[in-house]
């Protein structure tokens, strides 16, 4: 056997396809995706592992502008030359790259499914627990509908209304819950627009938001948005108004703004429950919860519970530091 290591070449892909089985989970197959790609933001640099020119591993390092105190790494090796240093010293590589020549930054962070082969190779590393996502599929009807809070004289302290996605508030609504539920890997300086456009364009699929507003009184009559629900489709400019078909499962980004008029956790949690009840009055939805995510864990593992949600998938971030 004569391993060597090289820059990525452009064939590179279909030859190691030859070898690789099908990928084993969606972390993988979004992984693969990255492999030779070219980030002119920010760096990216991917190594090949050669047994007598033949590919037979391939690994992949780039800098995140949102998330700039780690770097996204991946490795795969054919099964047949695992187990022989090979993914070790591609890592070691690719960090290497990164801290002395690339970004200045050599702590790593990586997604992998639970119990798969990418989570023991991994750990075997180092690689420490950093946080759980699952994507939960909530049915239709699975809440009553909501009735908005008001005061004892009838008073409406809540509201929910429809917000354009170029909204600015809105905007600054998303980063506001996006940075306060990754204090764990900490966002980077990103502009209101690139937030808008990573969340809420056209060409992220947003297609509708609606959000629940609370502290409403007569000296604020519009209130605070406590929490909102973005709801994504694959974009076909042709028909860029589609409505989603009966039984069509809905994408939905759902939020809150942390603190918002003063809401406790338990009050953030019964914000999202409401605009939920409302989304998923016609359509299944599926959300994205991050075990960071306080209140809305809260929401989701009660349904649950209850038998009317259920986990579609689930993955893991991992970090080396």
């Amino acid at each position: 056997m004569s391993i060597d290591y090289r820059p990525w070449r452009e064939d590179d892909d279909l030859r190691l396809l030859e070898l690789w089985p099908d990928a084993e989970s969606a972390p993988v197959q979004a992984f693969r995706a990255r492999l030779g790609a070219q980030d002119q933001s920010g760096f990216s640099v991917t190594l090949v592992a050669t047994d007598d020119d033949v590919p037979v591993a391939a690994g992949v390092c780039y800098a995140s502008a949102w998330h700039p105190q780690r770097v996204w790494l991946s490795v795969e090796v054919a099964p047949d030359h695992r187990g022989e240093g090979i993914g070790r010293e591609l890592v070691s590589r690719l960090r290497a790259a990164a801290a002395d020549g690339g970004v200045g930054v050599g702590a790593l962070r990586t997604r992998v499914a639970p119990e798969s082969t990418g989570e023991g190779f991994a750990r075997a590393l180092g690689f420490t627990d950093a946080m759980r996502s699952r994507v939960v599929r909530v049915d239709a009807g699975a809440l009553p509908l909501p009735t908005l809070d008001s005061t004892p004289g009838g008073a409406a302290t809540e509201s929910v209304e429809d917000l354009a996605t170029g909204s600015v508030e809105l905007t600054r609504a998303v980063e506001a819950f996006y940075r306060a539920v990754h204090e764990w890997d900490p966002v980077g300086d990103v502009s209101i627009g690139a937030v808008n456009k990573q969340f809420l364009s056209d060409t992220a699929g947003a297609y509708g938001a609606v959000v629940l507003r609370r502290g409403i009184s007569p000296e604020d009559e519009r209130g605070q948005i406590a929490a909102f629900a973005v709801s994504y489709r694959p974009f076909d400019p042709a028909n860029p108004h589609d409505e989603p078909q009966p039984n069509e499962v809905a994408d939905v980004l759902l939020g809150y703004v942390p603190g918002a008029a003063g809401a406790t956790e338990a009050q953030t949690g019964a914000a999202l429950e409401k605009l939920l009840a409302l989304l998923v009055s016609d359509y299944p939805v599926e959300i994205e919860v991050d075990d960071a995510m306080g209140p809305l864990v809260a929401v989701v593992d009660n349904l649950l519970d209850a038998g009317v949600a259920r986990v579609v998938t689930e993955t893991e971030t991992l970090v080396l530091d």
